[in-house]
């Protein structure tokens, strides 16, 4: 009995106390229910991984974990052997197993020659009564080799098409207020780098604060003015804003690829986007359906 007890503490000891079962152990089991994560309503990302693979919002399964953030999906896979979930490309890392979807995995080039079928813009909204001169030199440091390089760095698909290095604004900035920017919590991380990249480079010193709150936030703050950018993780047309207090300017800033992505135990390489619908709908509750018919 006390080597069945000094084993038990080594196992709590090594998982670390308050880890849960998911997270420690757990191995991945074919005949086990498939454990569905996803975004919070009102995510960009959702918006546009549901449309794609072709179903109603009302249509979603119900009662599953939703997360309010692509890093909260990527975690909770990664410590799930039975889940699956989706999240930007460009945030995906060898925590979790990444799936081809009919037949093709996703890459940049994937996205860039539009073979993956789950994929999105990255779209860029400010109102354009704005006279900021701060945020007009940004939007052309947006569209520099500069920011090219640091999207293509990233992962992200660039628009393409002939770029110039970026050259620091002559004189200073007639606006000290500095620029928000907020919305899509998949476009946040690259915004940071880019905004990091502008202020190194624009010479002089400026405030730009990048915050997250989802596509839909971004999209509603840009059109009432509380931010002088908004951000989303979809396509984004002018029936989304609803009444503005200036006229609306919707950008793309790059492409971007939705990874539908499993455990690392997973032994599943691919699913089709039919199969994603059935998983997402609950008509599909079960590993077996997939993972059988790869063995």
């Amino acid at each position: 009995m006390k080597k069945i007890f000094m084993a038990i503490a080594s196992v709590v000891l090594a998982c670390g106390i308050g880890v849960a079962a998911v997270g420690c152990g757990a191995s991945f089991d074919a005949e086990g229910a498939i454990n569905v994560y996803n975004r919070e309503d009102g995510s960009g990302t959702r918006d546009a991984f549901i449309e794609l693979i072709g179903i109603e919002k009302g249509d979603l399964i119900k009662g599953v974990a939703e997360h309010s953030s692509t890093g909260a999906v990527l975690n909770a896979v990664a410590d799930d052997p039975q889940g699956i979930g989706y999240i930007s490309l460009g945030s995906l890392d060898d925590s979790v197993k990444a799936l081809e979807i009919d037949g093709v995995y996703p890459t940049e080039a994937t996205v860039q020659d539009g073979s993956y079928a789950v994929s999105r813009p990255f779209e860029l909204m400010y109102q354009e009564e704005n006279d900021s001169d701060l945020l007009a030199d940004f939007l052309v440091y947006l569209k520099s080799t500069d920011a090219q390089e640091i999207i293509a760095d990233d992962g992200y698909v660039t628009l393409g098409g002939e770029t110039t290095a970026y050259t620091a604004h002559d004189g200073a900035f007639t606006d000290s207020d500095g620029l928000v920017i907020g919305g899509s919590t998949s476009v946040q991380p690259l915004m940071i780098k880019l905004t990091e990249d502008y202020k190194a480079k624009c010479g002089q010193t400026v405030t730009l604060t990048v915050q997250g709150g989802g596509s839909g936030t971004g999209i509603s703050s840009a059109a009432n003015g509380t931010f002088d950018i908004g951000m989303a993780s979809k396509e984004v047309s002018q029936s989304d804003f609803e009444s503005p207090t200036g006229t609306m300017v919707v950008e793309t800033l790059c492409n971007d690829g939705i990874a539908v992505i499993v455990s690392t135990q997973n032994p599943l390489e691919g699913l089709a986007t039919t199969d994603l619908a059935d998983i997402y709908t609950g008509k599909v509750t079960a590993w077996s359906a997939y993972v059988e018919t790869q063995e």
